[in-house]
């Protein structure tokens, strides 16, 4: 397995999940997230495809930075920006805002969805069922639908 050809491929995955829960310092979380995968590399036994396993490397390495930084979010909370009409209309913005209220399994499931994985690799990432991955997705598009479009 040649692990800076993997880093590179998922480089731009890998940022985003930064960005996600490391807030101003995710360029660190970033570098925490590479040096995981170094760390971890000869432990890959195959049994999960490699973007499987790269997931799920920097989402634990993500989940444990959020751990030791900050309370997790409960995601009861609706941001004030929200409410402003510029923000409003900027769907990249609704979305970033609707990430950051969510609670840090709910954020990786819908990213992970956003990303293109199946409910099943998702499933394996964050050790849950098919199913649940489906009931946490249709829950994220109820709040969604509730929070962001009957308001308006």
């Amino acid at each position: 397995m040649d692990l800076e050809n993997i880093l590179q491929d998922h480089r731009g995955r890998l940022a985003r999940i930064a960005r996600q829960y490391g807030g101003g310092d995710w360029q660190d979380l970033l570098q925490e997230i590479r040096l995981a995968l170094w760390k971890s590399g000869g432990s890959f036994e195959g049994r999960a495809s490699i973007d499987t396993w790269v997931y799920r490397v920097a989402l634990n390495t993500a989940l444990s930075h959020v751990r030791k930084k900050r309370p997790e979010i409960t995601g009861t909370e609706v941001p004030e920006t929200l409410c402003s009409s510029s923000s409003a209309r900027d769907p990249i913005r609704v979305l970033e805002t609707f990430l950051r209220s969510l609670g840090t399994v709910n954020r990786a499931v819908l990213l992970m969805d956003l990303e293109g994985l199946t409910r099943h690799e998702i499933g394996e990432v964050l050790g849950l069922s098919p199913g649940a991955v489906a009931v946490r997705m249709t829950r994220l598009k109820q709040r969604f639908d509730q929070d962001y479009v009957e308001s308006r």
